[in-house]
């Protein structure tokens, strides 16, 4: 189903999408365009305990304006690291073991990360590569949920 267009706030979702924190749920406001926070506000809304006309084990609604956003796990992150090693040209070759070696360690993500911070050169590499990949998921996830933008995403720009 295709949904109306709606003004994106890319850099939020571009953050959400980076995001990977069990306790921190992000959605997209289908309205609004704007990324929130699962529960985000909820504390500002004061309870009047003394209303009777409240039911307060009626379920909550569920919002149907907002749609979750799941960033990719550390096994997308392991492929991405692996893809880079493989596909990295211009990189030297003696960082590309080290980093070939990481990948195969107990804590690949830490001990790729690791060798990054060693080798400024390729570390750069890694983070263009690595938001290159995070944008295509955001793409697909768009493309599959029927979101459109009124905007370009602006690594499109």
């Amino acid at each position: 189903m295709m949904r109306k267009p709606i003004k994106i706030d890319w850099e939020e979702l571009e953050a959400a999408f980076q995001t990977r924190r069990e306790e921190l749920v992000y959605h997209l406001d289908l309205v609004t365009g704007q990324v929130v926070l699962e529960g985000e506000g909820e504390d500002l809304i004061e309870r009047d305990d003394d209303n009777e006309d409240i039911d307060t084990d009626a379920p909550r609604r569920k919002e149907t304006t907002r749609l979750a956003i799941v960033p990719p796990g550390p096994e997308d992150e392991i492929v991405w690291m692996e893809d880079f090693v493989e596909e990295a040209e211009k990189a030297d070759a003696a960082v590309l073991d080290r980093l070939k070696d990481a990948l195969v360690a107990d804590d690949p993500i830490d001990a790729f990360r690791e060798v990054l911070r060693q080798h400024s050169t390729e570390r750069d590499s890694w983070f263009l590569y690595r938001s290159d990949r995070i944008h295509e998921v955001i793409e697909s996830w768009l493309e599959a949920n029927g979101v459109r933008s009124t905007e370009r995403p602006p690594w499109e720009a």
